[in-house]
């Protein structure tokens, strides 16, 4: 394992995962429990879904939120910069 590098054993839906990575060991756990939370959330609205499109699904709604959270992100850096802009005039 080379520098900076970290191996670190995940488990998501039931399923164990190793992650090599150079995230913190703590982001990484908590990145795969923020996973399992939402999978197991969409999984007691629809125990049919099979694990494949289960976690597709999950995926799908963790990139809507990032995308909503990405976008909220941009409309303050503008706001910022509005607001510098408007103290300089």
């Amino acid at each position: 394992m080379s520098a900076g590098r970290n191996r670190l054993k995940i488990e998501i839906f039931g399923q164990s995962y190793t992650v090599l990575g150079q995230a913190a060991p703590e982001q990484v756990e908590r990145i795969a429990r923020y996973v399992d939370g939402k999978m197991r959330e969409l999984h007691e609205q629809n125990e049919r879904l099979d694990f494949a499109t289960l976690a597709v699904l999950t995926a799908l709604n963790i990139a809507e939120t990032h995308d909503s959270l990405l976008q909220e992100y941009e409309d303050l850096l503008n706001l910022l910069a509005t607001d510098q802009e408007q103290k300089i005039n």
